[in-house]
């Protein structure tokens, strides 16, 4: 490996004029000074521009781009294209309200440097409230398996938590016709497309994720393209754990899956439901039959959903 490699920060934004000065402060005050940080615009109506090109002119490290029309609005068809805008060979997508530790780029790439077929080096971090409470340590443990503790819910496949060596990921992208469960998405084909990566954790906190009304956590997860993405990465997780037989996996994702069509029933798509419930192929007769009955009982009473989950048929 050669000498500090350079590092591929790439940063999706919109509309953060407020916040992402203090994401871009983090980024500057690195310990590990050979990095580049990629901002790209989703077609933001506020200041953002001006704040981002106030880093861009005091430090070339910095440099912004605009989302073109050959990628998809959106938070994916950004990090794409911000990943064909860099050039380091470690990659690591931030989030434009989120803060790095000083250390964040420099342990991890200790990490790379000392074993050189490491892949993916990947850290704890806090989820912090709008009151400044941590409510949250995620991504505390590593067992060596990494499907086996996103099953077990001890980590978590956000983007930021994750440095990638840049050949690993040279045919993969984000998609960006999901609106919702993309980060699952794209790190469960990273992770289920080679069984040789080297995965390295480092039990450190190295980033903060701070909630806020403008945060992903706060918006409404009520369109119905949005619910039909967490249907749709959801069912692909639990087709692979199905063809692997592993029976916590299928438990485990059969229910997300039933919950996503539980959201879109509260919320009136009873023909989404329907469709989908029709392909399910996780469920007995029996069992199709009891949920079309809550579906039609919510559509004429709305009463049916609270009873929308399975029985033994």
């Amino acid at each position: 490996m050669k000498e500090n490699p350079l590092v591929s920060i790439i940063i999706p934004t919109y509309n953060r004029a407020q916040l992402i000065g203090e994401t871009l402060d983090s980024v500057v005050s690195q310990c590990y000074q050979n990095w580049e940080c990629i901002v790209v615009d989703d077609g933001s109506e506020d200041r953002t521009e001006a704040v981002i090109m106030g880093y861009v002119n005091q430090d070339n490290r910095f440099k912004f781009f605009k989302r073109p029309d050959a990628h998809k609005p959106g938070g994916n068809g950004a990090r794409n294209y911000g990943f064909l805008k860099s050039t380091g060979d470690f990659i690591n997508w931030f989030d434009s309200d989120d803060v790095m530790a000083p250390d964040f780029i420099a342990t991890k790439m200790q990490c790379f440097i000392k074993e050189a077929d490491t892949d993916v080096v990947f850290s704890a971090f806090e989820n912090v409230n709008k009151m400044g409470k941590r409510t949250r340590i995620a991504n505390k443990s590593f067992s060596g398996d990494i499907l086996n503790d996103l099953v077990n819910g001890d980590v978590s496949f956000g983007p930021y938590s994750y440095m990638l060596r840049r050949n690993q990921i040279a045919n993969i992208r984000f998609d960006e016709s999901l609106k919702k469960n993309q980060d699952l998405d794209f790190f469960f084909r990273f992770f289920t497309a080679s069984n040789s990566l080297k995965i390295v954790h480092v039990n450190k906190i190295l980033f903060t994720v701070k909630t806020h009304d403008g945060s992903m956590s706060y918006r409404s997860d009520m369109d119905i393209l949005k619910m039909a993405s967490i249907y749709q990465v959801y069912l692909m997780v639990l087709n692979y754990f199905a063809a692997q037989k592993h029976t916590k996996g299928i438990n485990r994702y059969k229910k997300h899956c039933l919950n996503s069509l539980k959201v879109m029933l509260r919320n009136g798509h009873y023909q989404e439901v329907v469709k989908r419930l029709l392909a399910f192929p996780y469920l007995s007769i029996g069992q199709k039959l009891y949920l079309m009955g809550c579906t039609v009982s919510q559509f004429l009473i709305k009463r049916g959903a609270n009873q929308f989950v399975v029985i033994d048929s």
